[in-house]
This record gives C-alpha cells, structure tokens and sequence, in this order.
C-alpha cells in the first residue's frame, strides 16, 4: 500500500525524493486506513504490529504508537523515503518493479511487437498503448502489469496477427497451438483480448463474444456462409473417379437460400454466370431471410453479410469477388450507422473498391424518421471519423445527417416495406 501511494505521487512520476511522509494510518484517533488491522482481534492485530517492528528493523519503514497505547495500538506507518537507496529497497523486499522501470521493459516489449504486427487495428491498440506508457510513465489497465498474462496476450495477438491468412482455428485447437494448453486462453487472454477488440476493431462494441471472436479469426465451429442465387461451386478431380464430391455442386434452384461451409470453400472453386447483374450483400438476419422470400431475380446472388466479417467470411467475400463478371455490381445494405458504414468502408477497402450502398441514404432516414434511435455525442465523434474516410467519399452527406440530427437507423425499421417494390431494384 504505501509502495502504491508512492507511484501514485507527484514525487514518483517526477524522479525527485520525497519532501513530505508517504504514510497510511494503522489506527489514529479511530481512523484507519487498513482495514484487516482490526483493534478488537488481539491475534491480527498483534501479527501486524510485529511485521511493522520488522520492516522497521529493516529500515524500509518508519511506525508511531497510538499516544496511550504504546506497545498496544500502531497509530501510523511511513516509507522510509530518505534516499533512493531505502525506497529502491523496498521494492528489492517486495520483488517488485517499480512502475517506471516496468514500463520502460514494457515499452521495449511492444516496440519489439509492433515490429512484428501487420494488423491495423492490433497495431491501434499497442500505439495508444504505448503513447499512454510515455505520458503516464507506468502501465495501464490496458495491459497487465504481471509479466506472464502480458506476455500470454502478446502472443495471443501475434498468433491471431500470423494466422489471419488462414481464414480460421477453433478456439480450443487455438490455445493449444499458441500455448501449448487448451485452457489459457479461456481463463487469461480471453477477456482482454475481446476488450481490445471491442475497442480497435471498428466491431459494434455490443457485439456477442463469438461474433467478436470469429472477426479474429477463432471461431467455435467452421464458419457457414448463407446466400441465394445462381453460385455453383466446382471441385477438381484428384483423380479417383470414386471421391464423392467432386465436379460442380448448382446452388441456384435453391429459392430460399443454401449455406457452404469454409472447409468445402478451400476445396473447391466459386463460380457465378456470365449474365449476373448484381450481389446484394445484406448485414442483418432478419432483412436477408426477408428479402430472399420476397424478391427473386435469377440474374442476382444474395449474400448473408452478418456483422465484421472474420478471416474466413473474407475469404468468402474475395472469392464472389473473383468469380464476378466484368459487368455486374456489388451493393451492400445494412444499418445506417456507425456499423454499417464502417462494414461498407472496409469491402471497399478489403474486397472490391467499387461495392455500392443499397438503401443507406437520407431518403430512408427521412422516410423512417420515427423509427430513428437517438445517440450520444461520443457515437457522433465516431461517425466523424467516418465522415473523413477516403472510402466513403460519396456517402459524407449521409453521414453529416446523422451527425447533424443524432440518430441511427437500423435495417429492420425497414422490413415491412421490402416488398416487391424493391425486386430487383436499384440502389
């Protein structure tokens, strides 16, 4: 305790010598600032006074009796700050760092990291981590302090970092591939690393842990992908005629939808028609099973967005992409928000630079006034930034609206009227 009022002084964070007591009160005139030193149990109360008397003798801290109680009752306790030699000795008792030192070995440790880290938003969370170092010169709650969950969770981002170009790895088979243990990441990484997400990512910060979690690339089970139109997939023959699953596999007579699982996707070859004249990516559940039973057009494919899409979904994504005809377009609906343009923002960044926004204009904010949601000005900031982005250049006045009028509409204000209006239609 009194090693942390001490970091806690202005004398810590600027190098100089105490000049008044660090102290903490044991029992003064019925105040005190220790709670298991209890006057009425003789037994406690006696095993601190003697672990008092013997830091004492040590010369790392200096004690006064309560007046009366002499022997009895300790009133206070003071580190001996008389020069950095007895202060650098407490910590050698404890076997503790101080602060600075600490953040010194940490700052190296993430220089070493970011060295290393290709991820943008990893990469966000150790700067700032970084630039919080330097100005508060200890570390944060943003990362432990203990040198072994510290280092658990850089290797956690550095495997995450290094696997990102293998789509995916179940969360067991993960915490034993980066820590030789298929319970660690369960019972020390995992909330912090979900918590840097929420942060970093871009993902909604209400997002479910498994969702978060898959966007890294970890995921409980394979990922399915759902969509509806004329997608065919084709495997190549290894040679045996007698494999089950080879040559092509028809979605297309499927009217309500099909779902391909990312194993299969590696094995095989994505292949859309000449004649397609529109993907329509959709974020929410809800719209996409809704929009798939109302509009049918043979010459679009619908595809399940969901929320950030993972590693894997990337995968997916950049294979449609692949398979596109020349001619066709990629348009994307989801909530005019935050989130949704920021999932719009991040295919044209990360799949096609050309996907289109369906439905994600003033005129449905307008239209759908009353089922608008308020924000705070923190979500306002947020959208600032996107306001700013170069990949949603022809979206700023969307944006300036919701900034200007502090709302968000989410898809499933407009589900009663996806109706045959819209079959086929336009953005």
């Amino acid at each position: 305790m009194l090693l942390d009022k001490y970091e806690g002084s202005v004398f810590f964070k600027t190098g100089t010598i105490p000049s008044r007591r660090i102290k903490i009160r044991l029992y003064d005139s019925g105040l005190s600032d220790y709670s298991p030193y209890n006057i009425e149990n003789a037994e406690k109360r006696e095993e601190i006074n003697r672990a008092v008397l013997e830091l004492a003798g040590r010369g790392l801290v200096y004690f006064r009796w309560m007046k009366g109680e002499e022997k009895h009752l300790i009133a206070q306790v003071s580190l001996n700050t008389d020069t950095a030699d007895t202060i650098a000795a407490a910590y050698s008792f404890l076997g503790r760092k101080p602060k600075n030192t600490l953040a010194g070995e940490i700052s190296l440790e993430l220089m070493d990291l970011l060295a290393k880290i290709k991820t943008p938003w990893m990469r966000r969370f150790l700067e700032d981590c970084g630039e919080t170092l330097s100005r508060k010169r200890s570390p944060t709650g943003k990362l432990p302090s203990d040198d072994v969950e510290r280092k658990n969770l850089f290797r956690a981002l550095l495997f995450v970092d290094e696997q990102a170009e293998r789509a995916e790895v179940l969360e067991r088979v993960f915490s034993v591939r980066c820590f030789g243990d298929s319970k660690i990441f369960e019972i020390s990484v995992k909330k912090r690393l979900l918590d840097i997400i929420r942060r970093y990512s871009g993902c909604e910060e209400d997002g479910a842990d498994q969702d978060l979690l898959a966007f890294a690339g970890i995921v409980r089970y394979p990922e399915v992908f759902e969509f509806r139109g004329p997608l065919a997939i084709h495997f190549d023959s290894d040679g045996d005629s007698r494999r089950v699953g080879e040559g092509e596999l028809d979605f297309s007579p499927l009217r309500y939808g099909a779902s391909l699982s990312s194993p299969d996707l590696k094995r095989g070859r994505l292949e859309l028609p000449p004649n397609l004249v529109r993907l329509l990516s959709i974020e929410n559940k809800a719209n996409y099973v809704s929009y798939i039973r109302q509009n049918l057009n043979v010459r679009e494919l619908v595809v399940y967005h969901g929320g950030q899409f993972s590693p894997a979904r990337g995968g997916f994504f950049r294979a449609l992409a692949a398979a596109m005809p020349a001619a066709s377009r990629w348009y994307h609906w989801g909530d005019i928000d935050y989130g949704g343009f920021s999932m719009l923002a991040r295919l044209r960044r990360e799949i096609r630079e050309d996907v289109r926004p369906y439905r994600m204009d003033e005129g449905e904010l307008v239209k759908y006034a009353a089922l608008t949601i308020p924000v705070t000005t923190a979500y306002t900031a947020k959208l600032r930034t996107l306001a700013a982005a170069k990949e949603l250049s022809d979206c700023v006045s969307t944006i300036n609206y919701l900034i200007e009028n502090r709302v968000r509409l989410e898809q499933e204000a407009m589900l009663d009227d996806e109706t045959e209006t819209h079959r086929g239609g336009t953005a």
